[in-house]
């Protein structure tokens, strides 16, 4: 065991190479007796082996006894390596020459770790038992980089100082959490930069490619990219000695080498850090006020907004009818396309009791009262449907992706939606990973009143409707109080179809259960006899359709 010397610590022991010998031979033969936590290692040499003195002294003392506490339960094993600074800093004076002392880490690893390595290195069914004692408790063929990456007690004392080394000659570049940080995500990169080449044994060559790692390389695959760029700093090594280089064209050298890592799609893991390669830009186009505001800011090329390559109006055949005038004059305005696509008439299908698929089901959010006298909302499929499937179908085709099928790394869509800062909370990452959504608006800190006044400023005059299905269950009262002032055809049209979700029974039984009742106003009343008398003016009434896409 360790021994308590109050003036200097704990003084490391390490063992005799008799002992260190003969304990390898018996791990060989019966690596079963490692399988327990409490195993006296003390009689194990002493009676079973029949060796009197196995330790001698090193000079070696730590602030407290060695100790590692394993990662928690469902997490990574190693997040343990997250105490290595810690670890290595209660080491007193040990130098890296010493630190390749396999018999004093065998020492520590048996009488201090012991419980600590079974937990951190779990042995996997298919490893032979003598082979895992070996490479744990051990040093595998007196290999000093088995000791750098595998021996429980050497390992976090070699990742500390790496750690260490590392961040001193970064210049502040970057820290030592930081650096640990990264090699506890992403162990590869702590073996890659450990023993395999020459040149990372400089300390400035070896913080720049951390660096590098930390700031520039975000999105790489971690083995695949580290060894494309470490193989080829080892080709300019043959000819330039890295470490003489100005730290500037160190850095540039660094910095040009994973540019070219980053515009590999083979090499990437994120598609959406993938560089050199310009996404196709899509404007998902409502006509309504924020997108509008959005479209013609951009043909513009004001507030640094390129050109979309396609403006796409997923149109669900009910919306207002000065909607659909509006779009044609911004089709008039805008210099790059403007697709329409559709999956269907919606206010047909409702009155069908289908969905755009055929099936007797409507998917639009109704409020209902259930045969029992409870209220609830029936389940909203409707955006997914009418908007966000035919958009991506066009897309799909117009990529050449197969219906299915993933998409290819270098296939890389960059969605616009015009949410504003007021409705902050519908942002929401995209399900799918060719396709990065992206708010330009909220992005520049616009609110929907700013760009209303934007949009008076520049085009005087000029109507700007508000958009969205004209029987849309989330309507506020303001805009059905104002739906049915300026366009009462509309209202009455969504005054019929209201009626028929209670009155055509292919339609109550495609949204309700027996005896239920839906309804398009949110008091669960006949649209006929909702009172708006006391509405007010937008109320945000899209906040609830998170997805995003409609009413902008």
């Amino acid at each position: 065991m360790a021994i308590r010397d109050e003036s200097s610590g704990f003084r490391i022991l390490r063992f005799t190479q008799e002992a260190y010998d003969q304990l390898k031979l018996f791990a060989k033969e019966q690596p079963e007796r490692w399988d327990a936590e409490d195993v006296d290692f003390h009689h194990l040499l002493t009676t079973e082996i029949g060796i009197e003195k196995y330790s001698e002294e090193t000079g070696v003392t730590t602030t407290k006894r060695p100790a590692l506490e394993p990662a928690e339960r469902g997490k990574p094993h190693n997040q343990a390596d997250a105490q290595a600074v810690k670890y290595h800093n209660s080491f007193a004076g040990l130098s890296p020459a010493g630190a390749t002392d396999e018999r004093m880490w065998a020492w520590i690893t048996h009488f201090c770790l012991h419980g600590y390595s079974l937990k951190r290195w779990r042995r996997a069914k298919n490893t032979v038992p003598a082979n895992y004692v070996r490479d744990h408790w051990f040093v595998k063929d007196g290999s000093v980089e088995a000791l750098w990456l595998y021996n429980s007690a050497a390992r976090p004392w070699w990742l500390g100082h790496t750690v260490k080394r590392a961040a001193a000659a970064s210049g502040g570049a970057f820290t030592q959490a930081e650096a640990l940080a990264d090699f506890v995500k992403y162990a590869v990169h702590y073996h890659i930069l450990g023993t395999k080449y020459t040149f990372t044994r400089s300390p400035i060559v070896l913080a720049e490619i951390v660096r590098a790692l930390l700031r520039e390389a975000k999105g790489m695959k971690a083995e695949a990219g580290l060894y494309d760029l470490t193989r080829r700093l080892n080709l300019i090594s043959g000819t330039v000695l890295l470490d003489a280089l100005p730290r500037t064209a160190l850095r540039k050298l660094m910095v040009d080498s994973v540019e070219e890592i980053m515009s590999n799609v083979e090499l990437v893991s994120d598609r959406r850090r993938l560089r050199n390669r310009r996404p196709f830009r899509c404007l998902n186009l409502g006509a309504g006020v924020q997108s509008t505001a959005l479209a013609l800011m951009a043909e513009r090329g004001e507030y640094g907004l390129a050109r979309p390559d396609v403006a796409i109006f997923a149109d669900t055949g009910w919306e207002p009818p000065e909607v659909y005038e509006h779009l044609e004059w911004l089709k008039r305005e805008l210099s790059f396309e403007v697709i329409t696509v559709s999956a269907g008439n919606i206010r047909d299908n409702i009155l069908s009791g289908i969905q755009p698929d055929g099936k007797a089901y409507l998917g639009i959010p109704a409020h209902i009262v259930n045969p029992d006298g409870t209220e609830a909302v029936s389940k909203r499929q409707c955006t997914d449907d009418y908007k966000i499937r035919p958009i991506q179908g066009w897309l799909r085709e117009h990529l050449d992706l197969k219906p299915g099928r993933r998409a290819p790394k270098h296939v890389q869509v960059e969605m616009w939606l015009g949410i504003s800062v007021d409705e902050v909370e519908r942002q929401k990452d995209s399900r799918d990973e060719w396709i990065t959504k992206v708010y330009p608006l909220i992005e520049r800190g616009f609110g929907r009143a700013q760009l209303q006044s934007w949009f008076h400023t520049h085009y005087p005059g000029r109507y700007l409707p508000r958009s969205s299905c004209i029987g849309c269950p989330y309507k506020s009262d303001g805009e059905w109080k104002r739906l049915q002032a300026q366009n009462p055809n509309s209202f009455q049209d969504a005054v019929f179809v209201d009626q028929a979700l209670r009155d055509v029974p292919t339609v109550r039984d495609a949204i309700t259960a027996k005896g239920g009742a839906a309804y398009l106003h949110r008091s669960r009343v006949p649209l006929r006899d909702a009172d708006f008398s006391d509405a007010t003016d937008y109320d945000q009434h899209m906040q609830e359709e998170c997805e995003g896409v409609c009413g902008i």
